[in-house]
């Protein structure tokens, strides 16, 4: 191929040798001339297309063997061979410089262990935990972080009472790595000698949310009233109240169970000291007191001219509450306040009952209200007599006109509402509860066992005035 190469560029000189040479001859030698060239123009053709045949034969000949050496069947194992051992070596010979790379990073939350004796002396002023930076090869690094035995050592031993600059320090981290104390590598640290004092605990129920509400728990008894507190004098003074923790969890009968025991500070923050006992067993009595009150609907706001509420007509009439006895005493009924303003023809309501102060739980929470309208009329009832109410200090009195000792009370309802009202069913009253020695005017009040009835003093009077007078 390459004195293929040379006869072509051999050719392509004589060519413009004889061009040269030529150049002033007659017609007809240059016409011969200019056959000659085309002729050797044509070869040289010839030639380079002789010589690109075999360049692409050569080149796919090639590729055909190298086909052959990395897809062939037994010569790809011995390629994949060759070529892992070269990349192997690579990496071998490339990273192994003898040359080794530090890195850093920060540990953190790393538990500081203190030695001293906890049976004498409380301790104060050595953080629980600490960060720090390790420096070292990124594998040693990464091996100390899956560690978890490492820790920061308080050495206090051989001390007694007395404030200390101490010197932390690192332990069980791999000895490889360079590691240094963030911030606090050396602590000021206070010691103080125990002392013992008694102390009464008290109790507070925990996780009463996941107990049901019809529940009500007893004071509890424990088996020790008592308990030793041991620690410095400053925390035991620090200390306000001693609790046993009763867990109520799910609790429908009488239990006892093992309460701790822990100790509180003004604020309600945990002091740490040595509490003996630690627990303490207590009894809980469980019940479930409750009680059935009426469900009472009270009118309020004026409806329009004309109508009045005939009847209101419940779905239930009566709740059963629960609660502490102390608190069922005081509940005698359930209210419900119905704005009759907006109402103008018959009706049904839907309404939430409201759970009074200290009742746990009732067992119906809503209500459903068929209200009746009728026309309104009135009419006046006669020589109702002036009560008094409240007389707390037990004074002695009497109104000074004779005439408020009794009063006319008008009545205004539905027909059928009012034809109920007697003078044993309103009443007119006075209260005294603000009352002081001497003449002067109180309110008047008038009200009735009938709630669909509005009641009014007749000849609208709102005061009376009495005489009152020391017991």
């Amino acid at each position: 191929m390459v004195e293929m190469l040379q006869e072509v560029t051999r050719m392509a000189e004589n060519n413009k040798k004889h061009a040269n040479r030529k150049l002033g001859a007659d017609p007809q030698q240059k016409l011969e001339l200019a056959k000659r060239i085309a002729n050797n123009t044509k070869r040289i053709s010839r030639t380079y297309a002789n010589i690109e045949e075999r360049v692409i034969f050569v080149i796919h000949w090639l590729s055909g063997l190298l086909d052959k050496f990395l897809f062939g069947s037994k010569m790809a194992k011995v390629a994949s061979l060759i070529i892992a051992i070269i990349i192997y070596l690579s990496i071998t010979l490339g990273t192994d410089t003898g040359v080794s790379v530090t890195q850093a990073s920060q540990l953190s939350n790393i538990p500081v262990k203190i030695t001293y004796n906890s049976e004498i002396y409380e301790i104060s002023g050595i953080p629980q935990t600490v960060n720090v930076i390790v420096m070292g090869d990124m594998s040693d690094i990464t091996l100390q972080k899956s560690q978890s035995n490492s820790s920061v050592v308080a050495d206090l031993s051989g001390l007694t009472e007395g404030t200390y600059t101490i010197k932390l320090e690192p332990t069980n981290f791999i000895s490889r790595l360079s590691v240094t104390i963030e911030e606090t590598p050396n602590v000021t640290v206070t010691i103080k000698k125990k002392v013992t004092e008694h102390f009464n605990i008290s109790y507070e129920f925990i996780n009463t949310n996941k107990m049901d509400d019809i529940y009500t728990l007893a004071e509890p008894t424990f088996d020790t009233t008592q308990v030793l507190i041991r620690a410095s004098q400053d925390t035991i003074d620090s200390i306000a109240f001693v609790k046993a923790l009763i867990d109520v969890t799910g609790v429908t009968t009488d239990f006892t169970t093992t309460a701790a025991v822990v100790a509180y500070d003004q604020l309600g923050n945990l002091v740490n000291c040595d509490i003996v006992p630690k627990t303490v067993k207590a009894t809980v009595g469980v019940s479930s007191p409750h009680k059935d009150v009426p469900i009472s609907v009270v009118p309020s706001g004026t409806m329009a001219s004309g109508l009045a509420i005939d009847s209101i007509t419940l779905d239930h009439t009566a709740v059963t509450i629960y609660a502490p006895e102390s608190v069922l005493d005081t509940v005698t009924q359930l209210t419900i306040n119905l704005d009759v303003s907006t109402i103008s023809k018959d009706t049904t309501l839907s309404t939430a009952l409201s759970l009074p102060s200290g009742v746990k739980s009732m067992s119906v929470t809503k209500v459903n209200m068929v209200i009746k309208v009728g026309e309104s009329v009135s009419k006046t009832i006669s020589n109702v007599p002036t009560l008094w109410k409240n007389n707390d200090n037990k004074y002695k009195f009497a109104v000074v006109d004779s005439a408020d000792a009794y009063m006319d009370v008008t009545v205004t309802g539905t027909a059928a509402n009012i034809a109920t009202v007697t003078v044993d069913s309103i009443t007119v009253y006075i209260d005294i509860a603000n009352v002081s020695v001497g003449t002067q005017e109180v309110p008047l009040y008038v009200s009735g066992t009938n709630s669909l009835v509005k009641y009014a003093i007749a000849d609208g009077r709102q005061y009376v005035q009495i005489q009152v007078v020391n017991k």
